[in-house]
């Protein structure tokens, strides 16, 4: 799933998207692979769905968090981090560690909301700053049904580049 083509971050990398809205969140489990760059959903156990992401990069400062974590309240359609270091934000975030510090997001935006095309194409390799960023599409599917109240506590597994 993630070949060394440039992925087109406007379209869905899901093969489909499962209707979640009645499963409780003691059923589910998003499993973030970083070896392979995949978001994957189970539910009971069973893998229902799968997409490409782009975790942090490499070094000490970017990386994702490794470890067991959960789906935590904190939520929204849109945020911006105008620090020098950073200036850069996205679209449908929801948090799964540290309450708004590491986040589920849309591929990385500008100030104006606007994708940063310098930073597109990246599907697949990691890319960000420690969050987990979707194409525009998975993303919407992943905030509409993980921002939900009722998915709040939702087992996220981080695995290690080396799994």
């Amino acid at each position: 799933m993630n070949g060394k083509k440039v992925v087109d971050w406007k379209k869905t990398t899901a093969k489909k998207y499962v209707d979640l809205t009645n499963v409780p969140a003691k059923d589910l489990k998003i499993v973030v692979n970083q070896k392979h760059q995949t978001v994957n959903i189970y539910k009971n156990n069973k893998l229902v769905e799968q997409f490409l992401c782009s975790t942090g990069k490499r070094t000490k400062e970017t990386a994702t968090p490794v470890g067991t974590f959960a789906i935590e309240p904190e939520h929204g359609t849109w945020f911006y981090n105008a620090k020098p270091d950073v200036a850069e934000g996205a679209r449908n975030f929801v948090s799964f560690k540290d309450h708004g510090v590491y986040l589920f997001h849309s591929v990385v935006m500008n100030q104006d909301n606007q994708p940063i095309m310098s930073r597109q194409g990246r599907l697949g390799h990691p890319n960000s700053h420690g969050c987990v960023q979707m194409s525009l599409p998975d993303n919407v599917y992943f905030y509409n049904t993980f921002s939900q109240p009722d998915k709040v506590g939702t087992k996220v597994v981080i695995e290690p580049f080396s799994k």
